[in-house]
């Protein structure tokens, strides 16, 4: 619980600096005055001003703020500053700063700029954490697909004598790996016979098939389903597998005394098995061990057409991979791309959600949030840390959203004002800013009743 907690902290306190930080540091860049840079809401805890702004950590953890001088904007406002000065009100906030170094008297293309700054630099945190994970941890390279998981009856292969569980170590005297599995094989060699070296039980074999054309697949094939090794890559800190002594690199051989073929199948029979008590025998580093372990409860994406979240057993592990170095330029690009797939895939979440094509049950509030946080850190620091890259992320994109109060919202705002070069009637923005609120409110409502049923439920 108290992992749980910190990572929560840790994360929101990442996101929410470096959001309201870009708003910050473009205001200061447009000459506005900064009165209060606060991490968090409430009684301030821990207040130290260096210059003409106040920096502050305040009780309750859940935002923060920037107040300039000003930013409420309106020329009633102005004058109410104007008479507090006048009677002589002594007060820590804006009746003796020059009005041109006010958020209002700013044109409506610096407002834009600073009200975008914030979700601007919560992406570009999430750009620069894809681009040093893969910088400084590598490109991940799954094991290739060689284990048979099922043999297509009267194709090319059954012919040729395979089984069920075996190993295909060579193809034509190549190693099979990531970038050159079977597939690549058969396309280089349709019509061709291929020669075979694989690994059954103790034994090595040699056989030879050649591919024909499939025409339900549009391909060519010899009639092989294969699949990686059950080999365990990272194991989740003080889960089940983690408990029950299962590491990094552990061949799984069996569960329930039957034997397991592939990853694929290892997973199917954990997720299909939840709370049901499975023994499970593995060898690690030539020693044979063995455990009795109960899945635990895990929500992950359905398929099919609309987006369902289901239970599924778990028991905290990965599928092994490994790493390799590359270069800084091709580090970026990776990045680069894995930052774009994200953005499409939350994009994608958006639409579905606004469609009906995604339960509700699919969208987080702060307990399911902190609750993914603590997981992340107990999978390991880099875990976490592409966590924050995708809250991070996500918190850009929804605060992009044309509707008060968020930063979207006020962006159309200042720009309905840029191009009709005189600024929104103040009834209307006050509507506006309700209404937002109020939908704000209600969704923050509906979140926390899905948080707590997810959760507790």
């Amino acid at each position: 619980m108290l992992l749980t907690i910190a990572s929560f902290l840790f994360v929101l306190s990442v996101v929410v600096l470096i959001h309201e930080f870009g708003h910050f540091i473009v205001g200061k860049l447009n000459n506005v005055y900064v009165v209060t840079f606060s991490l968090g809401f409430g009684p301030k805890l821990i207040k130290k001003k260096f210059g003409e702004t106040e920096y502050v950590i305040s009780a309750v953890p859940f935002g923060g703020y920037v107040k300039f001088a000003g930013d409420s904007e309106d020329e009633d406002d102005k004058e109410d500053d104007k008479k507090k000065k006048d009677a002589g009100v002594k007060e820590k906030i804006e009746v003796d700063i020059p009005e041109h170094r006010t958020f209002r008297a700013k044109t409506p293309f610096q407002k834009m700029q600073i009200v975008i700054a914030g979700p601007l630099m919560n992406a570009v945190l999430s750009l620069i954490i894809y681009i040093g994970s893969v910088s400084i941890q590598g490109v991940i390279n799954p094991v290739p697909s060689s284990i048979v998981e099922k043999v297509i009856p009267n194709s090319p292969a059954m012919q040729a004598g395979f089984e069920r569980g075996d190993r295909i170590l060579e193809v034509n005297g190549n190693f099979l790996t990531a970038g050159k599995d079977l597939t690549h094989f058969v396309e280089q060699n349709e019509d061709k016979r291929l020669a075979f070296k694989i690994l059954r039980k103790a034994d090595t074999l040699f056989v030879t098939a050649t591919p024909e054309y499939n025409e339900d697949a549009d391909r060519y094939t010899v009639g092989l389903y294969l699949g990686v090794p059950p080999i365990i890559g990272d194991v989740k800190h003080d889960g089940p597998a983690w408990k029950a002594g299962i590491r990094k690199g552990v061949y799984i051989e069996s569960i329930n005394d039957t034997v397991v073929i592939s990853y694929n199948e290892l997973a199917d029979r954990i997720r299909n098995s939840l709370g049901r008590e499975l023994e499970f025998v593995w060898n690690q580093d030539g020693v044979e061990q063995s455990a009795f372990i109960t899945p635990e409860s895990i929500d992950i994406p359905s398929g099919g057409e609309k987006l369902e979240v289901i239970e599924v057993g778990a028991i905290g592990i990965g599928q092994y991979y490994e790493e390799s170095k590359i270069s800084f330029i091709k580090a970026v690009g990776r990045g680069a791309g894995s930052f774009r797939q994200m953005t499409i895939a939350i994009l994608g979440f958006l639409k579905q959600l606004v469609t009906g094509n995604a339960s509700m049950k699919a969208m987080g509030g702060p307990l399911r949030i902190g609750q993914m946080a603590g997981d992340m850190a107990r999978w390991g620091f880099g875990y976490l840390m592409l966590f924050i890259a995708f809250f991070s992320l996500n918190l850009a994109i929804f605060n992009l959203l044309p509707i008060l109060p968020f930063d979207g919202g006020h962006f159309v705002l200042y720009f309905v004002e840029l191009v009709s070069r005189r600024p929104i009637n103040r009834k209307v923005k006050n509507v506006m800013m309700q209404a937002g609120f109020v939908l704000l409110i209600i969704l923050m409502v509906l979140v926390t009743a899905l948080d707590i049923f997810n959760v507790f439920g």
